[in-house]
Order: structure tokens, then C-alpha cells, then sequence
């Protein structure tokens, strides 16, 4: 999710930056123009974790297995890794390779399942940090 903000903020931001730098020539219409994009990108951003947040909320209202099957899943992955990695090794068991698609699922399953709060709280953090120029 880092890199998702990051881009929204950085690079995508610089790349229209630099067309409004074109097309306008008045420094305040420059600075409005781009504050007015920030203000809609981060707006966007924190529809999206908005959005985000209801999906946990609603799971959290459901049955156990609703509210358990991402830790379950990640426990699950866990045994996994430690198996192949240490038991099998240390006592000569039957061992299977493990593929680069499963690192890239666990990957994921850990992005999402502990980036996601880190997110929300950046988004929070930069709402409330950036200062908007406003015509007055």
C-alpha cells in the first residue's frame, strides 16, 4: 500500500505538476490548479481506505469463521515455511519446493493483511499535515 501512496503522491503528482506548469502561466493559478489535484487524490485515497475499512467492519459483524479466516490462512502459511524450511530439513522428511507464486501470495497476504492499518494511519497523518492554498 506504501507504494501505492507513494505513487499517487509522488510520481503521478510530479507528472501533472509539470503539465500545469505548461499550461498555466500565473504562479497562483499553478499552485491552485495543483492543490486542487492533491486535494482530490488524497480524497480519492481515502475513499478507498474508507472502502476498505467497512469490508473489515462488516466481516467483524459476521460468524467466526468470517472473522477468522485471514489469521487461520496465515497460520496455515506459516506451518507451511517452518516445514520446509526447518522440520523437514532437521529430520529428513519428504520435502516439496516451495514455488515463487507461493512467496508471492504470502507476500500479498501479509501486505494486506498488516500494511493495511499502516495505510489508513498515513492517510490520516497526511490529511492533516498538508496545508491547502486557498483563493481567498
Amino acid at each position: 500500500m506504501k507504494k501505492v501512496f507513494s505513487w499517487l503522491t509522488g510520481d503521478l503528482f510530479k507528472a501533472i505538476g509539470g503539465v500545469i506548469d505548461d499550461i498555466f502561466t500565473n504562479d497562483e493559478e499553478r499552485q491552485l490548479a495543483k492543490n486542487k489535484i492533491l486535494e482530490v487524490i488524497l480524497f480519492q485515497s481515502n475513499r478507498l481506505l474508507d472502502h476498505q475499512a467497512e469490508i473489515i467492519k462488516e466481516e467483524a459483524r459476521g460468524n467466526w469463521l468470517q472473522k477468522s479466516w485471514r489469521p487461520i490462512l496465515m497460520l496455515a502459511f506459516g506451518f507451511i515455511v517452518i516445514y520446509a524450511k526447518f522440520i523437514a530439513v532437521a529430520f529428513g522428511l519428504p520435502n516439496a519446493t516451495l514455488e515463487p507464486d507461493f512467496w508471492e501470495l504470502l507476500r500479498l497476504g501479509i501486505g494486506g493483511y498488516v500494511v493495511g492499518r499502516s495505510a489508513e494511519k498515513i492517510a490520516k497523518d497526511v490529511l492533516n499535515n498538508v496545508e491547502f492554498k486557498r483563493k481567498k
